[in-house]
């Protein structure tokens, strides 16, 4: 038997005498677990299937003859589209709530909170697989002079244009790209080892040689930038991941002081690299 409705759902004048499961894949088997758990005393879940574009919630309930044996299962089906639609959006809006939270505003790359979250991830995993995993800090030369002297509109232009060009240098899917503060950056390059990171960091730099964006209070006469690599030491445990995320960044960073220290428009290697 079938009510009216029940037939809407699938579009047909009359679903009585139909098999479950030439209606729903997979229904028939479904449908004996629960005359099983019913036979057993045992509570029957609520059960979610789609048909025809929309989302159905069914409840199950046993009803049992004279001697008390289960002798047949009664589905009530309740149209969930909505709510399956609301929680979806719910979903998506949590999704990009976070996304957005970890993005640069400026410049659409992670920020500080996105790097923690990635750099953690990708210190995980190349502990698990035993890989190289490098980090490059990297400082636009004399930026505040830039600003200075041109304006933050201006700045904040050269500030977008840098980052699309350190995003077109990274090559592979799971390399990042992060606006750390101000003028600083940094880029995470999993399985990457301090030469890999090395080739990244001049490719880097010629192309933003190649933007070529003047810069009046730079000896260069153009926009340059300074970068700092390290490579994350090998054979730490699971519980050192925050420690050792702390001491890459500050290894990276160190290079990269040395690198302004030493001229600037540079690359320098964490000591020991």
């Amino acid at each position: 038997m079938a009510s009216r409705a029940m037939s809407a759902i699938f579009m047909q004048d009359s679903i009585s005498g139909s098999m479950a499961s030439d209606l729903i894949a997979g229904a028939e088997t479904v449908i004996q677990e629960y005359f099983d758990l019913a036979t057993r005393g045992r509570p029957l879940p609520d059960r979610h299937f789609s048909a025809n574009g929309r989302h159905y919630q069914v409840t199950f309930h046993a009803a049992a003859d004279r001697n008390g044996d289960v002798s047949e299962i009664l589905l009530i089906v309740m149209d969930v589209t909505r709510r399956a639609q609301v929680e979806h959006l719910l979903r998506e809006s949590r999704r990009r709530l976070i996304a957005t939270a970890r993005r640069d505003h400026l410049t659409g790359l992670l920020n500080r909170r996105g790097l923690d979250s990635v750099l953690h991830r990708e210190l995980r995993r190349s502990r698990r697989a035993g890989k190289s995993l490098s980090l490059i800090a990297i400082d636009i030369d004399w930026f505040k002079d830039y600003n200075d002297s041109l304006g933050h509109p201006q700045g904040d232009a050269c500030l977008y244009s840098v980052a699309q060009t350190l995003i077109g240098c990274l090559r592979r899917a799971g390399d990042e790209a992060c606006r750390y503060g101000g003028e600083e950056f940094v880029l995470v390059l999993p399985d990457a080892d301090i030469g890999g990171a090395a080739t990244v960091a001049a490719n880097c730099q010629r192309a933003i040689d190649e933007l070529d964006i003047a810069h009046p209070g730079s000896p260069f006469g153009r926009v340059t930038m300074s970068f700092g690599i390290a490579e994350a030491a090998h054979g730490a445990g699971e519980a050192s991941v925050a420690l050792d995320a702390v001491s890459l960044l500050a290894q990276a960073d160190s290079a990269l002081y040395r690198a302004k220290r030493n001229g600037r428009n540079r690359i320098e290697f964490a000591q020991g690299g």
